[in-house]
């Protein structure tokens, strides 16, 4: 279980496999800096060993990952200074450049890692949880699965890390609802959508991954590392790994958007009320009204 407040990224690697858990069950795995580094440090062992041929990438407790701990959220570009005048500085864009272009390697490295990883979604799968399950190779979901990208409420509005997979993944018209509405979907839209490989009772969530895991770890390794690496070929080939050039530039203007008057500004509500209210306020801005009838 988790030993501090920030979370652990805990790692066991056992007959070909790499378990790599997001420990964090209190915050339905929501991602600190701590946990993002250890995430990393988890991929690099993965690597060095030979032995293992599958990453299986899960969440503990009822949740796979509600994405970016909130309370981070806007804190990570650090402090701009003062001017002259000793008047606070916002953080300037190459501050805000070099950390999305950190952030988004991440889930590069996932998604080009030459070895597969299969992504075991249960409970909430939002934001950067989204992100991760999508950079894995297959994934499979309970049927109690949440997934989408409320932060995109946040004023992101299709500043996405990874739209073009989406895009390729959903067809343009789903990718768009699914960010310009910030839809979160049940497990069995995800699967009709082709956001998971597959949808099992939540009971059976580890023993289908058991499974799938089993049969990747009897290919030979080369035969894994060269399957792999054909298909990084082809998704640079089609354009989809663009986005980790391109994601990091959209997601730094669109953090640095001015605000005009009557529109949600979390962060802005966040330091008046605190991460939880103001999400309370965030979801409730956004919700659709109920039209009487007539109208």
């Amino acid at each position: 279980m988790s030993t501090t407040t920030q979370g652990s990224v805990d790692y066991l690697a056992r007959d070909g496999r790499a378990y790599v858990t997001l420990n964090r069950p209190e915050k339905r795995n929501a991602m600190s800096q701590t946990m993002w580094e250890q995430l990393m440090l988890a991929y690099d062992k993965a690597e060095d060993d030979d032995d293992v041929r599958v990453v299986v990438l899960r969440g503990a407790g009822d949740d796979f990952c509600a994405g970016h701990d909130l309370a981070e959220v806007g804190n990570q570009y650090g402090d701009g200074g003062t001017d002259e005048h000793g008047r606070k500085r916002r953080p300037s864009q190459r501050a805000r450049l070099q950390y999305d272009k950190h952030y988004i390697e991440r889930f590069q490295r996932i998604f080009t890692f030459l070895k597969p990883s299969v992504a075991l979604v249960r409970g909430y799968c939002l934001g950067g949880g989204l992100y991760m399950a999508e950079s894995c190779d297959l994934v499979i979901a309970a049927d109690n699965a949440r997934m989408g990208h409320p932060e995109q409420k946040l004023g992101l509005s299709g500043a996405a890390y990874l739209d073009a997979w989406e895009i390729m993944t959903l067809g343009a018209r789903k990718a768009r609802e699914l960010l310009l509405l910030a839809e979160v979907w049940d497990a069995q839209e995800a699967r009709a959508n082709g956001l998971v490989n597959k949808v099992v009772p939540l009971a059976d969530l580890e023993a289908q991954g058991e499974a799938w895991a089993e049969r990747i770890v009897r290919l030979p390794r080369d035969g894994i590392a060269l399957g792999k690496a054909a298909t990084n070929m082809a998704m640079q080939a089609l354009g989809v790994t663009s986005q980790f050039a391109y994601g990091p530039v959209f997601h730094t203007l669109a953090t640095n958007m001015r605000w005009e008057p009557g529109e949600f500004n979390f962060m802005k509500e966040r330091s008046v009320s605190g991460v939880r209210a103001s999400t309370h306020q965030r979801e409730a801005f956004y919700a659709t009204p109920v039209r009487q009838e007539g109208e």
